[in-house]
């Protein structure tokens, strides 16, 4: 049941919005992920999962497919297959349950929530699992209901006190799967052993960072910024705001999202600094109007320091984000009349980016 509540909030998020971005990466929600790129554009990304201990080459086959990549509890890595038609059913579901919440003031509908869950769960196909496991328990452990569905637990590595096993089946359960998903499921079952080959154990302590700088995306984003509404703080706030400064800096974000929380310090830093120059710096949390979320996202400003206003969607701009945003974090510039300027940019960037990119915006204003 504790997975069951895990996953729930992120597959909500990441359906409704398209899920948290990093310049086209997947990282999951507070996990050190880290992706170094080979010599050649052709050549696979190596992923390091630091609080794992592992390091591994996710297959062509399955990246195509958009394998699902969950940690729980930094001792198992979980590899998830939902079909992009049963993905498509899925995401038609979860809008129309996050449009209702928005409607309700964030009021969660839990029946909704469930029904949701339970056709996710039905369509959605374990691949395997990347296990890291106490020496002294690990002949229990994988004798235990949760490990008994699968006939392979490959040992792959010992590091410290622990035993590496990746936990899979030669052929994926493919009930509930209609021709084409069953299709798509058959080829990845083809790589699972290139992708277990793959599979490195390394210590965290003894690895040096080599973490792949990538920049911001950039996208062309258009119209008008409008809203009101409250703060996640509780301020009332609204788009008349803009009119204080020449230009707003808008960092829409996601409490799902590593990346977004990850940057929230260097934010605040830059609210700081650019206020001088006739900049504000806020935050719309894109998953919200939600209780949970709202509550969620006040920690994290407060753990992050983060003292920049930051927005709750109200029903317009709720849909705005929705039609416009494909991802989180991205980075939008408006002037005095909350007109978009300037190109907005997807992905985490320093501050130091971002703040060039205020240059360059400033530049443009008349």
């Amino acid at each position: 049941m504790k997975r069951r509540y895990l996953i729930t909030g992120f597959l909500i998020a990441t359906l409704a919005l398209g899920g948290c971005t990093n310049t086209g990466n997947k990282t999951e929600n507070n996990k050190n992920v880290e992706q170094t790129q080979s010599n050649t554009k052709s050549d696979p990304k190596e992923v390091y999962i630091s609080d794992l201990g592992v390091k591994y080459i996710m297959p062509k086959t399955w990246e195509k497919a958009g394998i699902q990549e969950t940690i729980f509890e930094e001792n198992e890595m979980a590899f998830q297959f939902i079909s992009s038609q049963d993905l498509k059913s899925v995401s038609e579901m979860t809008k129309k349950i996050e449009s209702k919440k928005v409607e309700d003031e964030g009021v969660i509908d839990e029946e909704a929530e469930g029904k949701l869950m339970d056709q996710y769960m039905k369509k959605m196909k374990n691949i395997g699992y990347i296990a890291k496991l106490d020496k002294n328990k690990a002949s229990d452990l994988l004798k235990s209901e949760e490990y008994s569905k699968y006939s392979k637990k490959d040992k792959i590595g010992e590091m410290n006190n622990y035993e590496y096993y990746f936990i899979y089946n030669d052929k994926v359960d493919d009930s509930n799967l209609s021709d084409a998903s069953k299709a798509e499921l058959k080829n990845i079952e083809s790589s699972i052993n290139e992708f277990k080959e793959s599979i490195k154990i390394v210590d965290p302590a003894k690895e040096k960072p080599n973490k792949t700088v990538e920049k911001a995306e950039e996208q062309t984003l258009n119209g008008t910024v409008e809203f009101k509404s409250k703060t996640i703080q509780g301020k009332n706030i609204d788009s008349s705001i803009f009119k204080n400064n020449k230009l707003t800096m808008i960092n829409i974000w996601g409490t799902y999202c590593g990346p977004c929380i990850d940057e929230m310090p260097e934010l605040q830093e830059l609210y700081k600094e650019v206020k001088a120059n006739n900049v504000n710096v806020i935050g719309i949390v894109s998953d919200t109007p939600d209780e949970e979320n709202e509550l969620l996202a006040k920690s994290i400003l407060d753990k992050t320091g983060a003292k920049f206003d930051n927005v709750i969607p109200d029903k317009g701009l709720y849909e705005w984000i929705s039609k416009n945003v494909k991802g989180t974090p991205t980075t939008i510039f408006v002037d005095k009349d909350g007109k978009i300027v300037g190109s907005a940019l997807v992905g985490s960037a320093s501050k130091d980016d971002y703040k060039a990119k205020i240059d360059e915006v400033l530049k443009s204003i008349k």
